[in-house]
């Protein structure tokens, strides 16, 4: 049971790994994540609950996803003094996450200022069987006080709407009130009006302690009070309902009340089944996505950490938005959504969870207006998709930002040129029809994805008149230390394959659904003579690449760059943008994250060996591995295990499997490494395994690190679960 637990065993009271530890112990189910704070509070931390696709609006950044109130708080006085883990003494602590059951437990042991020693309890969860549901079991134990005397005892149970994003405060109370023995707090968001209801009980079965029920628009409660002798024992348990306006119904108040009616009055223990019903979800899903590994405890635990990541920040069923680069685990990233999601998440959701990723993709086509809108305004064609996005699909990339480790204002020039997040969705559209042969999701959305992406690349790319091929100038690849480049090798090659998806799915179209094919080349205005257009420019893009060598040059002039002398910043602790500012390092041969290696990656079956050797050994030294993007460490273990470099493979892997963990980035306080999570799982499948589809079959080469003993895993392809156990020293698969 080690091998499911994220565990803490002494408390650090540096605020950095306070924060770093509510990221790290954040509950969800898709619905809604709570940060793991403490349920009786800390000096300036950071609880938050965020709610799937609820945004308000704010300066700059366009908007965010909301704070919802705080439903964990709960606090114990004992003869007037509260308890806190900033005063009095700790005896014992303990706090482990349960990834097979997404439970988070605390343990602790407390002597007050005035002497009284009280052990804490306490399990929390989000459940994954029924969403709307939040709950927590919380006991408190009079272990002892001054000459045995009996003690006066306070618990108070809270929602509290005192919480923003940051300094930023973003609801405002409509309604508060209680029903019975309920609770309920009805706010909505100030600027977009989202309505969000929470109901809330907090019953306790500890004779001789009363109840009372305190409304208030900021903050109602309900409280016990009573006393305890040493020994003796409170507990209660606290649900909390949450139901939206963006839920399928009209009055989400009614909703959450008989909600919350239903489970507390027809069911004779609610928090026990409630528990009962969540493991079993849980297990449903750990079914379908575990991955075992065996002979590394470390990587076993944290790959299943990251797999958890995924499964609770992404909805079972809500197209209308996507998983956003932190989740909603954290501030970091305001909600938006990047290609993050279709390149290093995707993968996940379409191999193990296809209802999931077609959602995702859902999200994108129900976007497409607003990409066009895009295109027009910047003078395209077709559909250009925004960098960071939300619900609207408008462009949500700040202009401005004050940049995290050197503290200077720099514009933010990745929602004007970084465009080659429009070709990634198109891969991951192309991805999922051919992993999952969904061909009605082709038919009804993921052709006109692709097609009216097509078509924003052939518009967006100018012809040399001297060379007589096709350029695309003046953008930002996925190396993002060098702005303003001029046919970088990831975007150009990328748009190519765009276009040619394009052609494919409208061919295909023709053969089955001839009717689709004639609509939708009438409404992008598709002619014959455009269509062969097409084909020339996908066949003339340019793609720099040493003919002799195979090399590619990450973009035009990448070679003429300085080289930079890494060993001159041993022990940094910054990026080399950081440390050598944002102007300055675009003089460098220094990249970010992986460019030209994700392209070979990502579309392994377009090169040969030769070409994927020689671009890894120029390419992989020069790349910051430890505190460039947390991306990519992971992504390269997949070249890395293809090309026999398993030792470094398994040292990629491990950045990313503990990037959130051990806080290897110094930024988990804003929220956990999505991408990386997705990634993970990836370098796992893909490279370990060395998993891919030939001839629309799953073939397998795996290349297992040295203590890895067997590897287990499932995958979807074609409405099939396919089951693989690999075992080191036979490395076949059954």
């Amino acid at each position: 049971m080690n091998h499911w637990h994220i565990n803490e065993d002494a408390f650090d009271p540096t605020l950095k790994k306070v924060l770093s530890q509510e990221t790290v112990f954040t509950i969800g189910n898709g619905y809604f994540c709570t940060r793991g704070t403490f349920g009786e509070g800390y000096p300036r931390n950071n609880p938050a609950t965020l709610l799937y696709g609820v945004f308000d609006h704010i300066p700059i950044a366009k908007e965010e996803l909301a704070n919802a109130p705080d439903w964990t708080l709960i606090q114990l006085f004992l003869n007037g003094e509260r308890f806190r883990l900033d005063r009095g003494t700790i005896l014992d602590y303990h706090r482990s996450l349960n990834l097979r059951q997404g439970l988070l437990k605390s343990n602790i042991l407390w002597r007050s200022p005035a002497g009284i020693e009280v052990r804490v309890t306490s399990e929390r969860f989000a459940s994954l069987d029924d969403e709307h549901v939040g709950a927590i079991h919380y006991s408190a134990t009079l272990e002892q006080t001054p000459q045995g005397q009996p003690c006066e005892v306070a618990i108070i149970a809270t929602l509290n709407t005192a919480e923003g994003n940051y300094d930023v405060m973003h609801l405002e109370t409509v309604d508060q009130g209680n029903t019975d023995d309920l609770q309920w707090l009805h706010c909505e968001t100030k600027k977009t009006l989202v309505q969000i209801v929470m109901a809330t009980t907090f019953q306790s079965e500890t004779p001789n302690f009363s109840k009372e029920l305190l409304n208030s628009d900021i903050a109602p409660a309900i409280r016990y009070s009573g006393t305890l002798e040493p020994g003796q024992t409170f507990s209660a348990d606290k649900l909390v309902v949450i139901y939206t306006s963006r839920d399928a119904t009209d009055d989400p108040r009614t909703a959450a009340i008989q909600h919350l009616q239903k489970l507390q009055y027809d069911i004779e223990f609610p928090y026990d089944q409630l528990l009962a019903n969540n493991r079993e979800a849980w297990s449903a899903f750990w079914n379908r996505a575990d991955i075992i590994i065996e002979g590394d405890e470390k990587a076993q635990v944290g790959t299943r950490y990251n797999l958890y990541q995924l499964r609770i920040n992404a909805s079972s069923h809500d197209s209308r938005y996507s998983v956003a680069a932190k989740g909603m685990t954290g501030f970091g990233y305001r909600g938006h959504v990047f290609h993050d999601t279709e390149i290093f998440m995707l993968p996940f959701y379409t191999f193990v969870m296809p209802e999931v990723a077609r959602n995702l993709l859902i999200y994108r086509y129900r976007l497409l207006d607003a990409a066009r809108q895009k295109a027009a305004s910047n003078g395209f064609q077709g559909a250009q998709f925004p960098w960071e996005s939300t619900l609207s699909g408008e462009e949500t990339t700040p202009s401005s930002i004050i940049h995290p480790e050197t503290g200077e204002v720099i514009p933010v020039l990745n929602g004007f040129i970084e465009i080659h997040i429009t070709a990634s969705i198109a891969y991951a559209t192309w991805r999922y029809w051919r992993v999952t042969g969904d061909d009605t999701f082709m038919e009804k959305f993921g052709a006109e994805i692709l097609l009216s992406s097509a078509l924003f690349w052939v518009s967006r790319v100018e012809e040399d008149p001297e060379k007589g091929d096709y350029v695309i100038t003046d953008v930002i690849g996925p190396d993002e230390w060098h702005e303003h480049v001029n046919n970088n090798v990831f975007t150009n090659f990328m748009a190519r394959q765009n276009i040619k998806y394009g052609l494919a799915v409208l061919e295909w179209l023709q053969q089955h659904h001839p009717e689709k094919a004639e609509q939708l080349a009438h409404q992008l205005e598709l002619t014959e003579q455009d269509l062969a257009h097409w084909h020339e420019v996908s066949n003339k893009i340019r793609l720099p690449r040493d003919p002799q060598t195979s090399l590619f040059e990450q973009f035009d002039g990448f070679f003429n760059l300085e080289p930079l002398d890494q060993s001159k910043y041993h022990g940094r602790k910054d990026s080399y943008q950081g440390l050598l500012g944002v102007h300055a390092i675009q003089k460098y041969r220094i990249i970010k994250q992986a460019d030209v290696l994700m392209l070979l990656t990502i579309l392994t079956e377009e090169f040969d060996e030769q070409t994927k050797r020689v671009n890894w050994d120029y390419y992989y030294p020069i790349t910051d591995h430890d505190y460039g993007s947390s991306l990519t460490p992971a992504l390269h273990a997949i070249l890395a295990s293809e090309l026999d470099e398993t030792q470094a493979a398994y040292q990629l892997l491990m950045k990313g499997v503990l990037v959130d963990i051990e806080n290897l980035r110094g930024n988990t306080p804003e929220g956990i490494h999505a991408a990386c999570a997705g990634a993970v799982w990836q370098a796992i499948i893909f490279g370990f395994a060395g998993l891919r589809i030939k001839d629309d079959q799953i073939h397998i080469n795996p290349h297992l690190p040295e203590r890895w003993t067997r590897l287990a895993f499932t995958v979807q392809f074609r409405g099939q679960t396919t089951p693989f156990d690999i075992h080191s020293r036979s490395k076949r698969s059954r």
